[in-house]
């Protein structure tokens, strides 16, 4: 960001973890800074003690104003507040930027960015990512969506930094330039806040918005969304124009063009690395600890990203199959009376559930419910009869819902919480099958995320 914008008025709007951390940036930067946030002075009085010591004064709380939003230079919005809200409209006219923290962070870091978003698996692969980058002694940079924020990585010293992206970050990205971004897939999500599957769709490709020849995209083959797109922009950078080299991944055909596919037991890249230099290579696949042909997706998005940026094969197999996953993503909790526990709770959407379900041979009790975002439930019909789910337990403030569009699976039950639910599963459940939390709705109803909804089934 030029010299001049140094003391320039700068406003956060939303004070969660990203907008406190960006307060922060903003502060070592010389910026004179305000804060607006729409949850009341009492539930924020921690936070605001820091700022006032940090020597802010201009706090709004309770709401938005459009006064407060007047005559500002630069506003960084977190990613929980829309960017339709009608506060910035006038801001908008006065010629006052508006950003995310992503792209604030990408503004004042040095590092090399690699960049990855999708519907499902992202905290997985970033922090398979992560893993990888850290056995071959690289110093990385891990955050995100998945908890750390980007604006940490400022002055962090680390030479690359691996982002998880949310399409709400995306959102209020304009220069972010990763020079490695991936979309792992594109499913219906977050319907609460997107009129249709384009607007969602619009909002995941802006990962690769700013991105040039020399930068590279991989996309996901087997999402036929993400086919077309890459197809799309692979012929515009034929004719000329200034967009990054496609590289697709594949689990279900070996490609004839650029890019990985992973068959049975075989892996075959063929690709270019960041310098330029050819890479062919065949690989006997490792091993690896999570089920799923989903997570084999993951693993060979990370592997093809790895082998581009010239790490180690040897290193990257190892660290493939070492890892073990992450909490809440098709976690294995443990056994009682032979029946095994799996704690999917990340599992917010129908696809995730889709892929939760088809990860597993067993006869399978299904907890299903919480914040319902709007999800087509009835989708998972026919997955529900393929895959083994003898019995589906909804609950929560989806659980009515749920119940009236899959009736035929939900039959006689119904919680009104998760407790409730984990009781009717264990007795229920019979040895040799499995009880498994996949949600596919929110956590809110009950929970204030995702994690404390995993750790209460835990």
């Amino acid at each position: 960001m030029p010299e001049t914008e140094r003391e320039q008025r700068a406003l956060v709007v939303g004070l969660g973890i990203s907008g406190a951390a960006a307060v922060r940036l903003l502060l070592a930067q010389g910026f004179q800074v305000a804060v607006s946030d729409r949850r009341p002075k009492a539930e924020l009085e921690e936070i605001l003690a820091d700022l006032v010591r940090a020597g802010i004064s201009e706090i709004e709380t309770a709401g938005h104003s459009e006064a407060f939003f007047d005559n500002r230079d630069l506003i960084v919005v977190s990613p929980g507040v829309p960017l339709a809200l009608p506060v910035f409209i006038r801001p908008h006219e006065q010629g006052c930027e508006i950003i995310g923290e992503v792209e604030l962070a990408a503004r004042f870091s040095a590092a090399e960015l690699l960049a990855l978003t999708g519907t499902n698996g992202k905290t997985t692969t970033v922090s398979l990512l992560g893993e990888i980058f850290t056995a071959a002694e690289k110093n990385v940079f891990v955050g995100g969506n998945l908890g750390r924020p980007a604006v940490e990585m400022v002055g962090s010293g680390c030479e690359t930094a691996i982002l998880e992206l949310s399409s709400f970050q995306l959102e209020s990205v304009s220069k972010f330039k990763p020079r490695v971004a991936i979309i792992l897939n594109l499913t219906p999500d977050h319907q609460d806040r997107y009129v249709d599957a384009k607007a969602y769709l619009v909002a995941k490709t802006r990962i690769s918005q700013a991105q040039g020849r020399d930068d590279v995209l991989i996309l996901n083959y087997d999402d036929a969304n993400l086919r077309a797109f890459g197809a799309e922009l692979k012929s515009r950078r034929q004719a000329g124009e200034n967009l990054p080299e496609i590289l697709f991944f594949s689990v279900t055909e070996t490609l004839a063009e650029n890019g990985a596919s992973w068959i049975t037991d075989r892996i075959e890249i063929k690709a270019e690395t960041l310098n330029g230099q050819p890479l062919l290579v065949e690989l006997k696949a490792p091993v690896i600890k999570l089920p799923g042909s989903h997570n084999r997706a993951n693993y060979l998005a990370a592997l093809l990203t790895a082998l581009i940026c010239e790490l180690d094969s040897e290193t990257v197999l190892k660290s493939m199959a070492n890892f073990a996953g992450i909490s809440h993503r098709l976690e294995f909790v443990g056994s009682r009376n032979g029946v095994d526990y799996y704690n999917d709770s990340k599992a917010t959407n129908i696809d995730a559930v889709i892929k939760a379900v088809s990860s597993f041979e067993k006869p399978l009790l299904l907890l299903l419910g919480g914040y319902d975002k709007g999800a087509d439930f009835s989708l998972l019909t026919e997955h529900l009869q393929n895959n083994n789910v003898r019995q589906l337990i909804p609950f929560g403030q989806a659980a009515t819902e749920i119940k009236r569009q899959l009736s035929q699976y939900a039959q006689d039950f119904q919680a009104a919480n998760l407790e409730s639910a984990l009781r009717q599963a264990e007795t229920l459940a019979e040895p040799g099958e499995v009880v498994i939390l996949a949600p596919g709705c929110a956590s809110f109803d009950e929970f204030v995320n995702y994690e404390a909804r995993g750790d209460r089934f835990r």
